[in-house]
């Protein structure tokens, strides 16, 4: 008895070293890990991926099932390259320049690429600030791409960096700006791994073919996913909460001043553009004065309060980064006191749809200098 339980158990073992090689081979030969492409530099930036998402419940119009995402080898979303040869624009921001549940064709980058005949680099990255855009300049874009080349940079900014609005000390231990050593390990496999990359990806085209969301876009049953709306209020009241003083936002201005600086040295050709982008929730009429209000309530949504006057305070902040540095090739634009985008091209209280994309194409057009 002892000796066929003996025998079990070293076929066992012996089947567990055998298999363990097989995979350990393909996960060292197909796997990323010798890969030193830029981007692997910056936390969370995604590298040569492809992902389906069921988007019923975010698009609009409504005849948008599903979208695709996808990142090449240098960490971009598609674009089109013909158009290179007039020019590139590079855009660096957070999940609202990413868009990660916005198909590949549909995002404000592929329809800016038709209003002025560039070629429009999508350098989003979901959760990134003001410190990982000064990462993403200096390590990824201007490695990647070709500098001479580059007519404008778009930083699409504002919402993440509400976070620094009472001085940098949110910062710390923040998944994007100092992630732990757990969250570095599942990005590192996340990128790199091959095996668990597969496993992911076919986890995910499982549950599309069930009828099982994917993965549902963040907010999708709260503001912005139905046309009218019904979480705005139909008269927003005004914020009571005080704005950030000078000594709570300088050190948020050393940083902003930093990013500024150091993309004009890297970018010495190009126009930069910053978009302080347009947040739904907020309807801020005029930060001098302090005009900051609010379109839903509290009991929707906590903090919104303080939320709203953090973000003005955040816009004031860098209106004042850019006067002081007096450069003519700095072009400040206020989108969130024009509102370009309808309250039905967002599916949440931030993020667009591809009607929203659309808008802010159309919008930016008008706008940009490059």
């Amino acid at each position: 008895m002892r000796t066929k339980l003996r025998n079990k158990f070293n076929i066992l073992v012996i089947n567990f070293i055998f298999f363990g090689t097989i995979l350990s081979a393909i996960e060292i030969f197909l796997g990323k890990y010798f890969s030193f492409s830029p981007p692997y530099k910056v936390p969370e930036a995604q590298i040569d991926m492809k992902k389906i998402y069921d988007t019923r419940k975010s698009e609009y119009p409504r005849n948008i099932p599903y979208s695709i995402y996808s990142r090449d080898k240098n960490g971009y979303r598609p674009y089109n390259k013909d158009l290179s040869k007039n020019g590139i624009v590079l855009t660096v921001g957070g999940s609202t320049t990413d868009q990660r549940f916005v198909d590949d064709a549909r995002t404000w980058q592929r329809f800016l690429e038709k209003e002025i005949s560039l070629s429009v680099i999508n350098g989003g990255v979901d959760g990134q600030s003001t410190f990982g855009h000064i990462v993403a300049i200096n390590k990824w874009h201007s490695i990647s791409l070709n500098n001479k080349n580059i007519k404008s940079v778009i930083f699409y900014v504002g919402v993440n960096d509400v976070r620094f609005s009472k001085s940098l000390d949110a910062a710390i231990g923040n998944i994007y700006d100092s992630p732990t050593k757990i969250r570095r390990l599942r990005t590192f496999f996340a990128r790199r791994s091959f095996l668990y990359s597969r496993l992911r990806d076919a986890k995910i085209k499982f549950n599309y073919l069930i009828g099982r969301p994917s993965i549902t876009p963040n907010g999708a049953f709260q503001i912005g996913h139905r046309v009218k709306n019904p979480n705005f209020l139909n008269q927003p009241y005004k914020a009571l909460t005080i704005m950030s003083n000078n000594d709570e936002i300088r050190p948020y201005e050393e940083i902003f001043s930093k990013l500024l600086l150091e993309t004009s040295d890297k970018f010495r050709n190009a126009t930069i553009n910053i978009v302080q982008q347009q947040a739904p929730i907020c309807a801020i009429k005029r930060i001098e004065d302090g005009f900051i209000y609010l379109r839903v309530a509290k009991n929707e949504i906590k903090n919104i309060d303080e939320y709203c006057v953090a973000l003005a305070s955040i816009y004031k902040a860098q209106e004042k980064v850019i006067k002081e540095l007096g450069k003519e090739n700095i072009n400040l634009i206020k989108m969130y006191i024009d509102n370009p985008v309808p309250d039905n091209g967002f599916y949440d209280g931030l993020h667009t749809n591809s009607k929203g994309s659309l808008s802010i194409a159309k919008y930016l057009k008008t706008k940009l200098k490059i």
